[in-house]
C-alpha cells in the first residue's frame, strides 16, 4: 500500500506557502488513514516570543471538544447511569432557567444542539473545580432563544451543562473525568483542560489581526475554564485529537484493545439526529456530538472550533478511515483550511469539500420589507434592513461575548445577496457565509440564522435574556461584523469558528 507521504507529495511546502499567503503565524497538522498518522508543522507559536511550532506542540482545539464531552456521557449511558431522553432534572435536580420550558429540556437535546437555551453565555467563575458547577447554576438568569427540540442553534451553554450532568453522575470534575476516561486510555498525553498541565508543554497563543494586517497577540489569550465542557479551554496536538477519532473509527476500541466507548454508542453518535438548516453546497445533519456532511454523496464526520485567535478544523470520512486535523494559531486559520482541506480530500478520497451556495444571478424577486427588522440572541443584536436587490445587516454586539471579540468599535453593514427566498450570502472578512431566516409567520420571518439562531423582536423591546437583555445597563454593546455565521455551518464569533467557546 502506498504510504501517505508518497500518496501527498509536497505537502509540507504546501502548508508552509498556504500558511504565508493566510497570514498563519503557526498551524499542525496531522493526517491518517488506517492505522498510518503522519503529522506536520509549520511557523511559529507565537509571534512575540519567535518559538517555533513543532508537531508535538499543542493549540487551542475549541469546540472539538464537545465530541470528547458527548463520549463522556455516552459512556455513563453505557454504564446504565445515564438516558438520553430523560430529562436533564433528571440528573441535575437544580437546573433552572428563566423560562419554565426547561423542564422539557433532555440530554439528547443538549448533545445536538437542540436545547432553545441562549448558546454564547460566555460568564467566568473562577478556575476551581466548581467552576462549572457556578456556571450552571447561574443559567437560571437566562432564557430559551426558541422551544426545546423546535430548531436547530449552536449552543455551548448546553454543552456546558452536559460536562456538568457527568461530573455529577460520574462524581469527579470535569478535568478528572477527561484524564482518566478517555486521555489515559488512548494515551493522549499532551490533551488537558488545565492551565497548569497546558503551560508546561510547547503551547500556541491565539494571534489577531493588527494594522496592515500583520497577526499581533491579543490582550486575552485564554476563555473561562466554566465553559470548559464547551471547549474553551482544550488544548492538544493535532496527532492526538486525531487518535481521538480513530478510536470512534475502531468501533470505540483504543490501540491496545481496551473498550473506551461500546460499539452501539459509537453508532448511535453518527446517526442523524436533526437537520441543520442548509448553509452550504452539501446537506448537514447533527449526530450526538459529530457535525455530519456529504460530499459528493459520501458520508463525512467532523466539528471544529475557534477560541481567541486559535481555529482548528477536523473532519474525517468513516468508509476511506480518512481523518484530517488542522490546528491554527489565528483568526485567518479559515482560509489555510480551505485550500489545504480542498487539495487533500480530493487527493486522499476523491471527494470535493462542501462550500457556500453563490447568489443567485439575476437575483429572485422578493418583498425585502418582510425580512427587515430586528432579530436577538443573548450577546448579539441583528439590525436588517431593506436595501436592493438584497438586505443590510448592522451587527452588534455586547456583555462577555463582545469581550471576547476584541474587534474594531465601528463596523460597517453586511450587505446580504439572495440566493433564494430563505437563503442569503454575506460577506464577512473576505469570506463567504451563509444567513438564513426561518419559520415564518403571516409572511414574516421569526428568527434569522448565522448558525446561532435569533429571535426577531419588537422594536424597543430587547430580548435575550429573562433578567439580563444584550445591552443591559452597565455592559457596553458595540458594533461588530458578524462574529458568528455557519460553521459550514462554517464552524463556524458571526464566523461561529471566530470564539465559539469552541
Amino acid at each position: 500500500m502506498t504510504s501517505l507521504v508518497a500518496r501527498l507529495p509536497g505537502i509540507q511546502q504546501a502548508l508552509d506557502a498556504l500558511a504565508r499567503r493566510h497570514r498563519v503565524p503557526g498551524a499542525t497538522l496531522a493526517i491518517a488513514q488506517g492505522d498510518e498518522l503522519v503529522d506536520f508543522a509549520t511557523g511559529v507559536l507565537n509571534v512575540t516570543t519567535g518559538v517555533e511550532a513543532t508537531t508535538d506542540s499543542v493549540f487551542q482545539i475549541g469546540s472539538n471538544t464537545k465530541l470528547f464531552t458527548a463520549t463522556l456521557v455516552m459512556q455513563l449511558v453505557d454504564e446504565g447511569k445515564v438516558s438520553l431522553d430523560a430529562p436533564v432534572r433528571q440528573y441535575l435536580e437544580g437546573f433552572c432557567l428563566a423560562d419554565p420550558a426547561a423542564d422539557q429540556i433532555t440530554v439528547r437535546h443538549l448533545l445536538t444542539h437542540t436545547s432553545g437555551i441562549q448558546g454564547d453565555y460566555f460568564k467566568g467563575f473562577g478556575r476551581g473545580d466548581d467552576a462549572i458547577a457556578r456556571y450552571v447554576d447561574s443559567l437560571k438568569d437566562i432564557d430559551l432563544v426558541h422551544p426545546p427540540g423546535a430548531l436547530w442553534s449552536y449552543c455551548n451553554s448546553g454543552f456546558v451543562v452536559a460536562g456538568r450532568l457527568a461530573e455529577v453522575v460520574a462524581g469527579a470534575p470535569f478535568h478528572q473525568l477527561l484524564a482518566e476516561r478517555i486521555c489515559r486510555p488512548l494515551e493522549l498525553s499532551s490533551t488537558t483542560v488545565r492551565l497548569d498541565e497546558m503551560i508546561a508543554r510547547r503551547c500556541a497563543v491565539g494571534h489577531l489581526l493588527g494594522v496592515r494586517r500583520q497577526p499581533i497577540v491579543p490582550a486575552t489569550v485564554v476563555m473561562e475554564h466554566a465553559q470548559a465542557p464547551a471547549g474553551s479551554v482544550t488544548t492538544a496536538s493535532a496527532s492526538e485529537l486525531v487518535r481521538f477519532v480513530q478510536m470512534h473509527l475502531n468501533e470505540g476500541a483504543a490501540p491496545d484493545g481496551r473498550q473506551v466507548l461500546s460499539g452501539p454508542s459509537v453508532r448511535q453518535m453518527q446517526e442523524v439526529q436533526t437537520l441543520i438548516p442548509a448553509t452550504s453546497t452539501a446537506p448537514q445533519t447533527q449526530g450526538i456530538g459529530w457535525l455530519m456532511h456529504d460530499w459528493d454523496g459520501t458520508p463525512v464526520l467532523g466539528h471544529g472550533g475557534g477560541t481567541i485567535g486559535q481555529l482548528s478544523f477536523l473532519e474525517c470520512i468513516p468508509q476511506e478511515g480518512v481523518v484530517v486535523a488542522l490546528l491554527t494559531n489565528s483568526v485567518t486559520g479559515g482560509g489555510l483550511w480551505r485550500d489545504l482541506g480542498r487539495w487533500l480530500f480530493e487527493e486522499l478520497a476523491g471527494v470535493t469539500m462542501s462550500g457556500v451556495p453563490k447568489a443567485a444571478n439575476p437575483p429572485p424577486a422578493l418583498d425585502l420589507d418582510r425580512y427587515a427588522g430586528t432579530y436577538e440572541r443573548l450577546g448579539v443584536r441583528y439590525r436588517v434592513q431593506a436595501q436592493p436587490p438584497g438586505l443590510a445587516m448592522h451587527v452588534e454586539v455586547s456583555g462577555e461575548l463582545a469581550d471576547l471579540e476584541q474587534r474594531r468599535p465601528t463596523q460597517p453593514p453586511i450587505i446580504l445577496r439572495p440566493i433564494d427566498s430563505e437563503r442569503f450570502v454575506a460577506r464577512i472578512d473576505g469570506t463567504d457565509s451563509v444567513v438564513a431566516f426561518l419559520a415564518p409567520e403571516r409572511g414574516r420571518p421569526r428568527y434569522l440564522f448565522t448558525g446561532r439562531v435569533a429571535r426577531r423582536v419588537a422594536a424597543g423591546r430587547p430580548r435575550g435574556s429573562a433578567r439580563a437583555a444584550p445591552g443591559a445597563p452597565g455592559r457596553r454593546r458595540r458594533p461588530a461584523a458578524a462574529a458568528k455565521t455557519a460553521q459550514g455551518t462554517g464552524q463556524g464569533p458571526i464566523d461561529e469558528r471566530r470564539v465559539d467557546g469552541a
